[in-house]
């Protein structure tokens, strides 16, 4: 399974789909060729994408059934007019001020289906600070970047370490294989941090230090919970 398929796999089945930064509009394809949903609000920032989204759906003969809205994040919905939406592609800080710059818009929709091209740790966080619910999540990996796909619902939730800002809990308690590839490869990089920053004199860095050897510490918990339990 690629990013975008993922990203299809749990969309909600629905009357309206909001596809935000619909960039070329493959998600609104999948969505309308797999009867996921029977109408597509399409938008994006710049005319660009906007246009090529527009021409691409066009020539497969979509179009009578998206509304294409040039606009930045949730500003061009109304409250209340799609159930699902879709904001995927950009980094978990861009997609967490999306979510809080239009609360009113985004507290009317059923569920999201958000995927952090990076940090998705500060979107996690926000979510659990914001009274949504993580239901459901998907990691994937094309070369050698990790992806996940976060399914959010508007039901409040507690974190119960922060770990599970930067881990997710919902796939570490599914056991996910690629997951604990994942843990592996963040402690390996700590690590490498770590040496950089015991052998730097220009500063401090005590904190910086503890910091990750705590983290660390914690990541070598959830591999011993991962491996005893299964």
């Amino acid at each position: 399974m690629n990013r975008l398929e993922a990203i299809a796999s749990l969309i909600d089945k629905c009357e309206t789909l909001a596809d935000i930064g619909t960039d070329h509009g493959y998600i609104a394809q999948m969505a309308l060729k797999d009867n996921l949903c029977k109408k597509v609000i399409a938008t994006d920032i710049n005319k660009g994408p906007l246009k090529s989204a527009i021409n691409h759906l066009t020539k497969i003969g979509f179009n009578n059934l998206i509304d294409f809205r040039l606009g930045s994040g949730l500003t061009v919905i109304n409250e209340n007019e799609v159930d699902c939406a879709v904001i995927a592609g950009m980094g978990g800080e861009l997609i967490a001020k999306i979510l809080e710059e239009s609360k009113n818009i985004s507290k009317s929709i059923n569920s999201f289906v958000l995927q952090a091209m990076t940090n998705a740790d500060v979107l996690r966080k926000y979510l659990y600070d914001n009274g949504y619910t993580i239901s459901e999540e998907i990691i994937v990996k094309e070369l050698h970047h990790y992806y996940f796909i976060i399914k959010a619902v508007n039901r409040a939730s507690i974190c119960e370490d922060d770990i599970y800002y930067e881990i997710s809990k919902y796939l570490l308690d599914k056991k996910d294989v690629l997951l604990l590839e994942f843990i592996k490869k963040t402690i390996e990089v700590n690590n490498k941090i770590l040496i950089n920053l015991n052998n730097s004199t220009k500063q401090d860095n005590s904190l910086k230090i503890d910091e990750l050897k705590n983290k660390n510490f914690k990541l070598n918990e959830l591999i011993v919970a991962y491996d005893t339990n299964i």
